[in-house]
């Protein structure tokens, strides 16, 4: 039994079967949060050693309007976090036996859905740029095709070699299912 048979969505075909789901790593996610925890060390910090160093900075301006900046700022750093979360979570690239779908969110509520089919792949691109990239095993997979969406882009997925080498390996079955002419 596949172990991606509890995955389902609109439109896949009766013979088709999903290969591989794929998110993006994890890295990206500690990426996103570590700048939003240094974002709110520095507005906390702010508010815990300006009136040591400055007692009278805040005395001319009334309790309530310092709460709530304090609880603005939390609520914005709140939906911030929540739209990471977003963009991670619903993120994905389902690899089937007869075509790619890439499922895009962009914001609250926009989502784009993508889908390839293997005869129109043109070109498969594995790049692993960095230090921690390299040694975490992540990177971004390109697929180049003829058609009017120029490339498909797998942003930071886990095992980009093997992902490349899965949508290969799918391209090659494909060819040689497809009788080939004879040119005479």
């Amino acid at each position: 039994m596949n172990e991606f048979s509890k995955f389902h969505f609109k439109d896949i075909g009766a013979n088709e079967t999903i290969i591989q789901v794929i998110h993006r790593n994890w890295f990206y996610l500690f990426e996103q949060f570590f700048l939003v925890i240094v974002v709110s060390a520095f507005f906390i910090g702010g508010f815990i050693f300006i009136p040591l160093f400055f007692p009278d900075f805040l005395d001319n301006v009334d309790q309530s309007i310092v709460l709530f900046a304090q609880n603005f700022f939390m609520l914005a750093i709140w939906i911030y976090c929540f739209m990471i979360w977003i963009d991670y979570y619903f993120d994905v690239w389902i690899i089937t036996s007869e075509r790619i779908i890439n499922v895009e969110q962009k914001g609250m509520f926009t989502r784009k859905v993508s889908e390839l089919r293997y005869s129109r792949i043109q070109d498969v691109t594995t790049e692993v740029v960095g230090f921690l990239p390299t040694i975490l095993n992540y990177g971004d997979v390109k697929i180049q095709t003829a058609a009017e969406e120029d490339e498909f882009l797998f942003r930071t997925v886990s095992d980009p070699y093997g992902v490349k080498g899965i949508i290969m390996n799918l391209i090659e079955q494909g060819e040689a299912k497809v009788p080939k002419r004879r040119i005479v």
